[in-house]
């Protein structure tokens, strides 16, 4: 079965691991999530407009009992070798994530991936 590689950038998981405090068992929901992606076991979630070639999508994921609607968002690019986890949220503290936001964290994705 083919895999993409998964990468996830330092501030993606700082926010896990601030999330995973409070709510606990949204690190290995999210790690089924990532697997899932990169095996093309699950489809892709809602593709973003606005960053050119790049593959930019976001997912939703759902906590213990709050489940995927209320629950938190991941971000995530993808190409064909690999998988960049980019940011988290919950859904009830932030609507949306600036889309600067998440190109500077693509631009950072794409770098360590050039290294």
């Amino acid at each position: 079965m083919y895999r993409r590689k998964i990468e996830r950038i330092p501030e993606f998981d700082r926010e896990l691991k601030k999330l995973n405090k409070k709510h606990r068992g949204l690190t290995e929901e999210v790690k089924n999530i990532l697997d899932g992606l990169a095996s093309n076991r699950m489809p892709d979630g809602d593709r973003l407009k606005g960053y050119g070639e790049h593959q930019v999508f976001k997912i939703r994921c759902g906590i213990g009992t709050i489940g995927k609607r209320k629950g938190a968002r991941i971000i995530y690019c993808r190409d064909d070798s690999g998988l960049g986890a980019l940011t988290i949220y919950l859904k009830s503290r932030k609507a949306d994530v600036l889309s600067r936001e998440i190109m500077n964290r693509l631009m950072h994705y794409l770098q360590s991936q050039s290294k």
